[in-house]
This record gives C-alpha cells, structure tokens and sequence, in this order.
C-alpha cells in the first residue's frame, strides 16, 4: 500500500482558503488613521489652521504710522502662504470688527490703541480695543446700552469707540477658526477677559500686553513673533517666550507682553 507523502513548508488547503490578503485592508487603514492622528497631534496651532487669510487693523497709524512695520508684517505672512488685508484708520471700523470672524482669517493683528475699563466704584476690569473714533451721538443706542464705551487713548485727545470684551463676545458675526489674535494695545492683556471673549469666539490664541507700551516696542515684538512662527516654522508657545525673553519688557513704560491659549 502507498503512503501518502506529507507535504513540506506552508500551504493553504483548498477547503480553508479565504483570499487572507483582504484582513490587510482595515489593518491599513487603521494604520494609516493612527499615523495622521499622531502627526495632527503633534502639529502647533498655526500648522493645524488651514486658513491662510491674515488682517491687520492699522488703526494707530492715524497717530503712530510705521509703514515699515506694515511692509515687514506683509512680507513675512505673504512669504508664509497668506493673503493679507490691510485696513488702514478710514477703514477701521465697528462694522469691520463685526465682520471679521465670517472673513475666514487665520490671524488677526489689531494694531490700535487699547485702555482699561474703570467702573463706577473705580476699580479696572478687563480692557477695551479703541476701534473708531467717534462722538458722543455715535452708535448711541449701543453706547447707552453698555455695549460700547467712549475714551481717550494714552497720549491722544481724540475720542474713540471702545469695545469692551463683552462686545466681543455679542456683537460679532460668525465665529473664528482657530485664529491667532495680536493685540498691539495697551492693558489688551492685563487680565484674561478679554482672550475668553475671543476665545468664545472661536480664536484658539491671543496675545496682548500687559500695561502701557510704546507703539515701536509693540511693532517690533509683533514682527519678531511672525517671523518666528511663519518663518522658522516655531509654535505659537515656543516663538513668543524666546521673543519675550529676547526684548524683556518695554523700556519706557514696562508694559509686558502676554500669551493666552484656549
């Protein structure tokens, strides 16, 4: 009788044969969704932003004009991927400030004077961004209603339409997404109120300023800090503290600067 010959090596049967390359399918894709998840994770806020649309609210130069600052800041984001509006004091505006989380920026500079909010017993709370300047019958409504307050900026007779953080947070249309926001200001920065209010608003970063600053320290540390992030491709956390370490604080009025992240 013959035996049968055991066969050597590995082989699939016939009966259990079930094409095995097809369990790799969901095994890659698994794989792959891993992978981006990781890379997603480990990305800084201005690489995870696919919005390469940038503001700059030019409202100081009706008193502090610095086209270089103006020139520096375009080149860089525009060497970054961004398209960059620049609004200069006429266009400056409440109305432009309610727009812009529905103009899809992914970084916003308000280059404008800022102030402390004084309550009726005296004490400061939060800060307000001087947006246009007006007189005492504009936006009344809005004023009346506490939505708006009128002040003088440090070093202007002019009087200014104030947006305090709650106006932020009620008045603008549309949310950001995961945008920056500078606020070359004085006091923008002295307590966090005004950050969650952009934050509310969809910002995922705000940088302000901590007391008064002198208009060329806030121009020099904001151009640092772009050609930090777009340029030498740093986070947002990483460009601000080697930025602030770099100038200290303001050699006139010691104003500091300051980095909330949502």
């Amino acid at each position: 009788m013959l035996r049968n010959k055991k066969r050597k090596g590995i082989y699939f049967s016939r009966r259990k044969r079930r094409r095995p390359w097809i369990l790799l399918i969901p095994i890659t894709i698994a794989f792959v969704i891993l992978i981006s998840a990781i890379a997603y994770m480990n990305q800084s806020p201005e690489e995870i932003s696919s919005h390469k649309r940038a503001a700059i609210l030019d409202g100081l130069s009706a008193d502090y004009p610095n086209r270089t600052f103006i020139n520096s800041a375009e080149k860089i984001l525009e060497r970054a991927g961004f398209t960059v509006d620049i609004y200069g004091p006429e266009n400056v505006s409440l109305s432009l400030l309610r727009e812009l989380p529905s103009k899809d920026y992914g970084l916003v500079v308000f280059r404008v004077h800022g102030g402390r909010i004084r309550q009726p017993i005296g004490l400061f709370m939060g800060g307000g961004l001087f947006i246009e300047r007006c007189g005492p019958e504009s936006h009344r409504r809005e004023v009346e209603s506490g939505y708006l307050l009128l002040g003088r900026p440090f070093l202007s007779n002019e009087t200014y339409c104030v947006a305090p953080p709650h106006y932020i947070i009620d008045k603008l249309h549309g949310r950001f997404k995961k945008a920056i926001i500078i606020a070359i200001s004085c006091f923008t920065g002295d307590d966090e109120v005004m950050a969650i209010a952009f934050f509310k608003r969809g910002a995922r970063a705000y940088i302000g300023f901590k007391g008064k600053i002198s208009p060329t320290y806030g121009d020099t540390f904001t151009i640092k800090l772009l050609r930090k992030i777009y340029a030498e491709n740093l986070s947002i956390q990483e460009a601000f503290n080697q930025v602030k370490e770099e100038l200290g604080p303001d050699p006139h009025y010691n104003g500091t600067p300051i980095l909330y992240l949502s």
